[in-house]
């Protein structure tokens, strides 16, 4: 919360320096379901509280992001449903505009975020250059399975620089583990590559939102990879994050009570919503509605800070 509080001290100073007084009051935009789900959305809503006080806010509210969205995308009239796809979750919407304004009718998130998307390229094109796929010896050893899992985070990556560990790849080497795969584990491990990797590997995946292959290319230490992706490979790797998002989409239109037919409009934001994937998804689901795109890194932001946009339910 400390960390969070310095940019909500700059966001008040900010707000003072352009209004000449400082908020006291702040809407703080939330996912539907924050990633860990039910057991991680106490600690995250008490965090962001903490933050806003230690900031110098009195009154703190929480939205829903998709919300916020509807709001700044001034939806018309009729039902529309807002597809809020960011690097970390997924969070759905369906609104119906009014002649009294605009009301939800149902909500729906899950963790489908654009990162996990980024894990599958690592997963694909990165992982086996550190020795995710190596088998040696006569018994097809390979390497725990909390390494390989940890390829992928960035953060876990970062936790497994630890002398024992990094001893252990050593020792694996001597006894007949390919030298060069587990050099280059290494060297990612003890050099803090991991943020390195996923960031390239990142702008890789959003390449290919707009060409039909991309080079993901990275060069440090021992850490050597060229790899070529087309499109059609990256869209197998997420086949099961679109699956999950037409169950997610199916549910919250149940919830509403509501068909895709009822739906006239879609409106999409976020960065992960630029995925060709996704939008032919949201084609299919929806063939007689009008899918357009709000503003994808701002919609939300410039919703919160609109008047009539409902607390997020407790």
């Amino acid at each position: 919360e400390e960390l969070i509080a310095i940019v909500l001290v700059h966001v008040r100073e900010r707000v003072r320096e352009l209004v000449g007084a400082a908020p006291e009051a702040i809407t703080i935009g939330r996912p539907v379901e924050y990633v860990g789900g039910v057991a991680a959305e106490g600690r995250a809503v008490d965090r962001m509280r903490r933050a806003a006080d230690l900031a110098g806010f009195r009154e703190v509210r929480f939205a829903y992001e998709p919300v916020g969205a509807a709001h700044s995308a001034e939806v018309g009239r009729g039902l529309s449903l807002v597809f809020d796809f960011g690097g970390g979750t997924l969070d759905l919407a369906v609104v119906q505009r009014t002649v009294d304004g605009l009301r939800v009718l149902a909500t729906a998130g899950r963790d489908i975020g654009g990162d996990r998307g980024t894990e599958r390229v690592i997963d694909d094109s990165v992982a086996p250059r550190l020795g995710s796929r190596a088998e040696w010896g006569p018994k097809r050893l390979r390497l725990p399975a909390f390494v390989v899992n940890a390829l992928h985070d960035w953060h876990a990556l970062s936790a497994l620089n630890e002398k024992p560990l990094l001893e252990a790849l050593d020792d694996l080497v001597r006894a007949g583990a390919p030298r060069r795969e587990l050099e280059a584990l290494r060297d990612a491990i003890s050099l803090q590559l991991g943020y390195e990797i996923f960031m390239v590997a990142d702008s890789t995946k959003c390449e290919l939102s707009s060409a039909s292959a991309a080079i993901l290319s990275y060069h440090h230490a021992t850490v050597d990879v060229d790899a070529r992706i087309t499109r059609g490979r990256f869209e197998a790797l997420i086949a099961p994050m679109l699956d999950e998002t037409a169950t997610l989409l199916d549910a919250v239109l149940a919830k509403a009570g509501m068909s895709a037919g009822d739906v006239r409009e879609v409106v999409t934001t976020g960065g992960s919503s630029a995925i060709p994937a996704f939008k032919g998804l949201l084609a299919r689901r929806f063939p007689r509605s009008t899918v357009r795109a709000a503003a994808a890194f701002t919609s939300v932001a410039a919703g919160l800070a609109m008047p009539g946009v409902p607390e997020a339910a407790a």
